[in-house]
This record gives C-alpha cells, sequence and structure tokens, in this order.
C-alpha cells in the first residue's frame, strides 16, 4: 500500500523541552540538537517539502542554531516562560502550576495560543483562572497529564465539572468574550475526525537525528523509525490511520485526539484507545452539545449543526463483533 508523504515534520531541539502532549520527559537523558543536526533537519524538510513544527527548551538555542532557525519557516513550540512578544504563528505550553503566574508576569495580550498540561481533577481550578484570563487566548488547547490512570469515579467528576465549566463558557460567550478550548469548542465545528494522527501525517525528529512516530516515543526509549542518514521507516504505517481502527470508525468524537502514544501504552494497539480516554472524549462531546443548543437558543451559532446526544459513553458498547 502506498503511503501519501508526511505534512510536517516535528522537529526537537532539546530532549529537556517542556511536553506539549501526554508523554514526560523526565526520565529521558539529556540531548541537545547541534548546528549540524539542525542544518541536516532543515535541509530534509526542504527537500520532502514538509511543513515543520520545532519544539524549543526552556532556554533559547544558541545563535548558530538560532540564525539557522531564523531563515526557516516553521511553528514555534515555545514554553511560555519565554514569551516576550507574543506572536499569534506560535504555540505556547505551560504546566497548570505555573500558568496563572507566567499570566500574571506577561503583558496583556489577547493572541494567546498555549497548549496548558494539567490535571483531570483540576478542571474546576481551571474554571475559576478563566473567569480572570479568558480574554488573553484566541485558543486554549488543554491536555490531561493523568488521564491514563482516570478511573470511573475521577471519569464521573469530570462529566460534573464540564457541566460546571460549560454554563462559565456560556455566560463568557454571550458577553463576546469568545476564545477556542479545544474540550469544549473543537467539536461544534467538526464534521469529521481531527486526532493526533502522529506516524500518517506527521513524524517527529529528536535531537539525535532519529526519527520516532512522535515524541512520546522518543521519551519512551522506543525503537526509532528512521534516521537522516537513511530515511524515514515505520512499519505497518497503515495502522495508524482511523480507517484501520474499528473501535473509532462508527464515533463522532471528532475532537478526541485518539494519541497514538497512549493508545499504545494502554492498550498495546497504536489504533485502539483506552476505556478512559473514550469515556472522557464522549463527556467532552455531549458538554459541547449541550452548549451549543444553549448557545443557539440565544441566537448564536445558528448555522452549526447540532451534536445529538448518545446512550452509550464507549464505542466498544455497540461495537457489533
Amino acid at each position: 500500500m502506498k503511503m501519501h508523504p508526511f505534512e510536517y515534520a516535528v522537529i526537537l531541539l532539546d530532549s529537556s523541552a517542556p511536553s506539549f502532549c501526554y508523554y514526560s520527559v523526565e526520565n529521558r537523558k539529556k540531548e541537545t540538537m547541534t548546528e549540524e543536526m539542525l542544518d541536516r533537519a532543515i535541509s530534509f524538510c526542504m527537500r520532502e517539502e514538509c511543513y515543520s513544527t520545532v519544539v524549543y527548551g526552556n532556554e533559547l538555542p544558541d545563535d548558530a542554531c538560532m540564525t539557522l532557525l531564523s531563515e526557516f519557516p516553521h511553528t514555534r513550540i515555545i514554553p511560555l516562560s519565554l514569551a516576550v512578544d507574543v506572536k499569534s504563528s506560535d504555540i505556547y505550553t505551560v504546566d497548570f502550576d505555573d500558568f496563572e503566574s507566567t499570566l500574571t508576569k506577561l503583558k496583556p495580550t489577547s493572541d494567546l495560543n498555549v497548549i496548558l498540561r494539567m490535571n483531570l481533577g483540576d478542571v474546576l481550578f481551571l474554571a475559576d483562572l478563566l473567569e480572570q484570563f479568558c480574554n488573553r487566548f484566541i485558543r486554549l488547547n488543554v491536555i490531561f497529564r493523568d488521564i491514563q490512570d482516570a478511573d470511573e469515579i475521577a471519569l464521573n467528576k469530570y462529566r460534573l465539572d464540564l457541566a460546571y465549566m460549560r454554563e462559565l463558557l456560556f455566560k463568557q460567550f454571550t458577553y463576546g468574550r469568545y476564545f477556542e478550548l479545544n474540550f469544549a469548542t473543537d467539536r461544534m465545528s467538526l464534521f469529521e475526525m481531527n486526532n493526533c494522527n502522529a506516524g500518517v501525517t506527521h513524524v517527529t525528529l529528536a535531537p539525535n537525528g532519529n526519527f520516532y512516530v512522535c515524541p512520546g516515543f522518543y521519551y519512551d526509549n522506543c525503537l526509532p523509525a528512521g534516521s537522516l542518514e537513511n530515511g524515514i521507516n515505520i512499519g505497518n504505517r497503515q495502522l495508524f490511520e482511523y480507517t484501520y481502527s474499528p473501535i473509532c470508525n462508527p464515533c463522532d468524537c471528532y475532537q478526541c485526539k485518539r494519541c497514538i502514544y497512549l493508545n499504545r501504552r494502554m492498550t498495546l494497539e497504536v489504533n485502539t484507545p483506552s476505556h478512559a480516554q473514550c469515556v472522557a472524549s464522549h463527556h467532552e462531546r455531549n458538554m459541547s452539545g449541550f452548549l451549543l443548543e444553549k448557545l443557539q437558543n440565544r441566537g448564536f451559532m445558528a448555522s452549526f449543526p447540532k451534536i445529538e446526544p448518545l446512550f452509550y459513553l464507549d464505542p466498544i458498547e455497540i461495537l457489533d463483533v
């Protein structure tokens, strides 16, 4: 089966760069991409005509690497603590423990596009912070770093917390303070799956010059999926695609990340999400449906299709096996 070329590459400049997804960076030895390796990475992206997302560490690269990057079109994923002049093209990362203090130090802006890593049980605290800072964002993308540990009690609490968040967002949106919040607003505007797609549309280049399916595979010391010297080689790459996931095929939680890294860790299958991921995504879908209905009753988002309620929380419940 002939696969489409990758659309973009994630380039990790430093192994100590803060995580922007579900993986942890704590157990990886220190590695920094050299100027020579970065030059080869840029040449690879230009030759393969794939766009690049460059992940910066807690400190900016040296002058030589910064010169290379200044002449290379790319999206930056960069710690929020390094934000000086906020650029709408940048994506900022921050952990929840540092969220409020970092925002307080920043010059007020409405252009922030932030990836926020937090625990599932802190949604109510996030809601309180958003009342204060919601005018700072064009987008807030929340990653629940402990979703793999969520039991039924935690997932049900998440459902209740989402109901509280729904009322807060309804108030803010009707006041004209609209911003994107991935688990609440993405499903309203999606008409097909918009998932992780690691190994399908993008691949990661680590500081050591090796390719990995995603950063999580690098930090978990998985076998590389190729190198700059030998090219990319992902075995059975088609299995990473949505069409090869029978559990996901009937699902319309289009906002679900279907994280390849978490799938592999939790189910040993790259295309099969865990029960916790599915239940959390269905709670989000239902919350989005209720929020959209309330907004439409007030005359907002009239052209958006309704999100009909479902009678299950995990597609495996309706899978014909």
